[in-house]
């Protein structure tokens, strides 16, 4: 670098090594241990792409009803009936960046230096986006009208009512949001009015052999496949089954695999060194260990599967981590700073093949 360095300089320098710098990934964070919805859900093998003003996909919940038994030479009164229903969500936008002051460059003369200040500043700014992702992905919006915030997990795979117990049914209509209201409308389609729209849900006290049981009614309700060789939690149809579990869930959870008995039978065993249930592995979620869902004031200790065939992220094609040019600030003119801009929401195609939640009775 030379004894000074001018803001148009300083930008064709940040622009010259972000061109050297590999595309963005998520990395290592810190606010939590995992990070499950930006190293699993946004996974490249995982998360579509779309475009368009809002994101909808079609389900046929019922039939026409047409068919029966008819004698010779009878005649049919002939019924076309609609029996789609288009599940529709918004776009939501995310932002974060990363700036550099031009005497900051003249510090870091070094050309070594300047490269490590601009992947540090960068990597910031991506750990504070994982940091919302994650913490978005497993919470409803705010309430109906809350068109800033995505559609999370909850908000698609919703937990009983208050003070409902049941050992297992399709009785998960009721969106819990942040701000204390409720509904049951997700994606666009009312689960009071039709019934199929509703997510397998259930209650426990504790993890024993009852809980064991509601699981595995849970997998048979909800179609969830189990891996059988170890590249199947990988790759293929069978690498998209997940269950997520807070800390103390998971580790009472392990003392019963580690005490099982043959009354427990061989579901709870390990598969190729990962805890997991029917050889389904089970993610610790740290964003679940004190998980309170609106309107209730009860940390319920939830217990999510997922189906991410199913459940996914949808990204917008051409605004998805999008790293603008090096700009100048406005009211600042030594600043040059860079955006990262994405579009996506959170999308549930089947709300009862896509997952069920397990969870203790919710306060009255």
């Amino acid at each position: 670098m030379s004894q000074g360095i001018s803001n148009d300089d300083l930008i064709d320098l940040t622009r010259t090594t972000l061109e050297n710098l590999p595309d963005l990934e998520f990395e290592t964070a810190l606010d939590f241990q995992r990070y499950p919805v930006c190293n699993i859900w946004f996974s490249k093998e995982k998360k579509q792409v779309d475009s368009g003003t809002a994101i909808s996909r079609r389900i046929l919940l019922d039939t026409s009803g047409n068919a029966r038994h008819v004698r010779l030479y009878q005649k049919t009164a002939i019924n076309v009936a609609n029996v789609q229903h288009i599940i529709t969500a918004p776009w939501v936008q995310a932002q974060t960046y990363w700036s550099i002051e031009r005497r900051e460059s003249l510090r870091n003369r070094a050309a070594a230096r300047f490269v490590e200040l601009v992947k540090s500043r960068r990597i910031d700014a991506t750990l504070d986006q994982a940091d919302l992702f994650e913490r978005r992905g497993w919470s409803a919006p705010a309430s109906a009208s809350d068109d800033l915030n995505p559609y999370g997990l909850p908000y698609w795979i919703s937990m009983l009512d208050n003070s409902e117990s049941t050992a297992g049914a399709f009785n998960g209509d009721t969106v819990r949001y942040t701000g204390g209201t409720t509904s049951t409308t997700k994606g666009g389609i009312d689960a009071a009015t039709e019934t199929k729209w509703a997510n397998w849900a259930a209650s426990y006290t504790a993890i024993n052999a009852d809980f064991v049981k509601r699981l595995r009614k849970a997998f048979h309700a909800t179609n969830f496949q189990s891996p059988t060789y170890v590249k199947d939690l990988m790759e293929g149809y069978n690498s998209n089954f997940r269950l997520y579990m807070n800390l103390d869930t998971l580790t009472e959870y392990e003392d019963l695999v580690t005490n099982q008995n043959d009354n427990l039978g061989k579901d709870l065993d390990p598969f190729h060194g990962n805890t997991t249930f029917k050889r389904v592995p089970i993610i610790y979620t740290p964003q679940l260990d004190a998980y309170t869902p609106g309107n209730s004031s009860t940390s319920c200790d939830p217990v999510f599967g997922v189906n991410h065939s199913k459940f996914f992220p949808i990204v917008m094609d051409g605004d998805w981590m999008r790293e603008d040019e090096p700009m100048r600030d406005v009211e600042n003119n030594n600043v040059i700073t860079t955006f990262i801009d994405s579009s996506y929401q959170f999308f549930c195609k089947n709300v009862r093949q896509g997952g069920f939640v397990l969870h203790k009775v919710l306060a009255a």
